[in-house]
């Protein structure tokens, strides 16, 4: 689950930013007390996979800490005024009632490292139909359909080098224009959105490539960065319809597979 925004009863809300686009590892929240009041942006600091481990405010205090046992459960949790950070494991967000994860597809139990209900992809995410990943601190599954490890590298975003070349290529060919003082694009479906809207598509899914060439690269080796880079593997797509398609591929990230060791000279 990729949380965007919490409206809470008395009007408050805080939205949401993460550290790239298509990321599940949060960046910042901004808080909205009531209609009319001064934004305030709270800052997180996560661990090697991308949990919340502290939460600081624009002058760098620490309003929010917390520890993890190695498959998510707390250790400790403090504030130091209510802040209520309810951001886990990438994808996760906290019941506090239950104790269990929110996972988008299911619910997560970090008393047992295990999903409570098996993967609605069936063996397709794998042949442990209630497991969460191999190894939690460099594994991450933000739907609860499939883990996968980070081999690829951040996808570019639109407003990168890259993204700026996909835009100019897609401006070319008409699919990109500026109507009314206003930026849209033609999506997958065929209709025209606003540019703000649009994600990052791969034209080859990238656990497809990954599966199929890069894991014989090497995980973030040059030649994977490079085709992670190169704007012609992009094209712009509604985020709804970009991150929903990649719901539905079920398919898992393989691992890399060892350079063949040089022969011995005798």
């Amino acid at each position: 689950m990729r949380l965007a925004q919490e409206c809470r009863l008395g009007r408050s809300s805080s939205l949401y930013i993460y550290s790239d686009q298509g990321s599940h590892e949060p960046l910042a929240r901004v808080d909205r007390a009531a209609p009319g009041e001064a934004d305030e942006v709270l800052y997180y600091h996560t661990d090697v996979n991308g949990a919340p481990e502290e939460m600081t405010d624009g002058g760098g205090n620490i309003v929010w800490e917390a520890g993890y046992q190695v498959w998510g459960n707390l250790t400790h949790e403090k504030e130091t005024r209510p802040v209520q950070q309810n951001l886990r494991f990438q994808g996760q967000y906290l019941d506090r009632e239950t104790g269990l994860h929110y996972n988008l597809y299911r619910f997560y139990d970090p008393d047992i490292g295990k999903f409570i209900s098996g993967d609605p992809i069936s063996l397709r995410g794998g042949i442990n139909l209630y497991a969460y990943a191999p190894n939690p601190l460099s594994w991450i599954d933000p739907l609860g359909l499939s883990c996968r490890n980070d081999y690829l590298g951040r996808t570019p975003g639109k407003n990168s080098r890259t993204g700026r070349e996909v835009i100019a290529r897609m401006r070319q060919n008409g699919d990109v224009l500026d109507v009314n003082g206003q930026t849209i694009f033609k999506a997958s479906d065929g209709n025209w959105y606003p540019l703000r809207e649009a994600d990052m598509s791969h034209t080859t899914d990238a656990v497809t490539w990954w599966n199929n060439t890069g894991r014989y690269l090497g995980p973030k080796s040059k030649p994977v960065r490079n085709w992670m880079l190169d704007s012609n593997n992009y094209y712009l797509d509604h985020y709804s319809l970009n991150r929903s398609a990649g719901a539905q591929l079920g398919q898992v990230y393989l691992p890399p597979v060892p350079p063949t060791p040089p022969p011995i000279v005798k």
